[in-house]
């Protein structure tokens, strides 16, 4: 009985951290199969706007410097949010990132040696940054300013511009409340241009 009465709480934490660590491993692949959905549609829709679509209304508000962008991007993230949506029990999106890493596109050719890049995001990365609150995205800050224009998504052959996407999110441990952490996930994906 004292045995168990020392081992019975190591056991527990046991139990209960390995749970956290499973939790947190589902809601990082969710996460990262959302990454790969967005980067995918991002790269075959490149410089273009979405077929069949005008401007979303989320970018015909006030202060949006460039519409075509913020209406791109928007798609892109339309179809991301069904993966994540309900998918994370444990976890909440906060932020999703729509960037080119260095050395991508005309700075890169295949074959070279350093080409393609890792694809991580890095600070001073072209990027465009949109906050997501519930089911609410907007571009953070107003006004919106894009630094990840269509002009720089180019798909043209060989110089196929590279284009990332990035998704933080907070986790809390359904298990342990004291266990939060802020992750992100990203994918890069570089296509060659339909003809």
């Amino acid at each position: 009985m004292v045995e168990l009465a020392v081992i019975l709480p190591f056991m527990m934490l046991l139990f209960l951290g390995s749970w956290t660590a499973a939790a947190l491993i589902g809601d990082n692949d969710t996460a990262l199969q959302a990454t790969r959905a967005g980067a995918r549609y991002a790269a075959e829709l490149g410089n273009s706007l979405p077929p069949g679509q005008g401007i979303a209304p989320v970018c015909s508000g006030v202060g949006v410097s460039d519409p075509d962008t913020c209406t791109v991007d928007q798609d892109i993230i339309s179809q991301m949010l069904p993966v994540v949506n309900g998918s994370l029990p444990n976890a909440v999106v906060s932020e999703i990132d729509i960037y080119r890493p260095v050395g991508s596109g005309s700075d890169c050719t295949f074959g070279v040696p350093g080409c393609p890049p890792s694809g991580a995001y890095q600070s001073g990365d072209p990027v465009d940054v949109y906050g997501i609150s519930g089911n609410t995205v907007a571009p953070s800050g107003l006004p919106a300013t894009y630094g990840y224009p269509l002009g720089l998504r180019d798909q043209t052959h060989p110089f196929e511009a590279e284009l990332g996407v990035r998704i933080t999110f907070t986790y809390t441990s359904p298990t342990m409340s004291l266990f939060t952490q802020t992750d992100h996930q990203y994918t890069v994906v570089r296509l060659a241009p339909t003809e």
